[in-house]
């Protein structure tokens, strides 16, 4: 067996958050065995079949999924990102086409008819971002994962779209979602290490789903979103204290005049 197969197995180790100690286990073998195997890249293919049957994937899947590792994340043209900014029903089409979405399920999703799918697949292709084969059959002229520019053309509809999903997020608690806000104090080191971790479980969410959508059919695949924000609370962007309504001379007084200040009873 070559070196590819046992790299795409890693890979579906790490999506499953297994090591090779919970996988010998599995097996009944101890963890050098494991390590050796993975090691040398080399076994007999009973041994292989019975890896993957441990991991829970199937062998087929593994072998389709050995050149399908994700790779860094690609850029779109800034002329591109322009034009897609001044339509942003084209741009979510492509969004979810780089998602993996097929265009029947966005026809699905977004009950739209086949001659409105059609139509806004030709718009990207005509953007040079698809290739339009017979019918709604679509490749992709850009290779995902995809890396906006946040701060380019497309910024306030990607505000408005995260601050649309948290609206939904805070209406659908305990059933549909999960919304967590909170503040607290504490040391710059340990917020490095809550970030660290923060982009860690955000890298495994990738890969699990990378994983999920080389190995299931694509009907039995929900999208989902992920967004979170962490950073030192910049409370007067986010909680803004105006002037008192009685404090008549606030509007004249320079603000670094009150700075220090205690301020006054209301």
């Amino acid at each position: 067996m070559n070196g590819p197969i046992f790299e795409a197995l890693k890979r579906t180790l790490k999506a499953k958050g297994l090591t090779y100690r919970m996988l010998a286990e599995r097996m009944g073998v101890s963890e050098p065995t494991v390590k050796r195997i993975f090691h040398e890249r080399n076994c007999k293919l009973d041994r292989l079949v019975e890896i993957c049957t441990a991991a829970e994937v199937e062998l087929e899947n593994v072998l389709g999924a050995m050149n399908r590792g994700p790779g860094p994340a690609n850029h779109v043209a800034p002329e591109i990102e322009r034009k897609l900014a001044s339509r942003p029903a084209l741009l979510f089409v492509f969004i979810m086409l780089s998602e993996k979405f097929t265009p029947e399920g966005i026809m699905r999703s977004q009950g739209l008819s086949e001659a409105s799918m059609f139509l806004y697949l030709r718009d990207l292709e005509e953007l040079g971002l698809v290739a339009l084969g017979r019918g709604l059959s679509t490749r992709l002229l850009v290779e995902t994962p995809i890396q906006w520019n946040f701060e380019g053309p497309l910024r306030p509809l990607f505000e408005a779209t995260n601050k649309n999903f948290i609206g939904w997020a805070i209406n659908h608690l305990q059933r549909e979602a999960t919304f967590v806000s909170f503040s607290r104090r504490m040391r710059p080191e340990t917020a490095e290490m809550v970030r660290r971790e923060a982009e860690e479980l955000a890298e495994r969410a990738k890969l699990l789903a990378h994983h999920d959508q080389h190995t299931t059919p694509e009907d039995a695949l929900i999208g989902y979103k992920w967004t979170f924000a962490f950073g030192a609370t910049p409370f007067p962007a986010i909680m803004p204290v105006g002037p008192h309504p009685r404090d008549a001379g606030a509007s004249d007084r320079p603000a670094a005049a009150a700075k220090g200040r205690r301020p006054l009873p209301a």
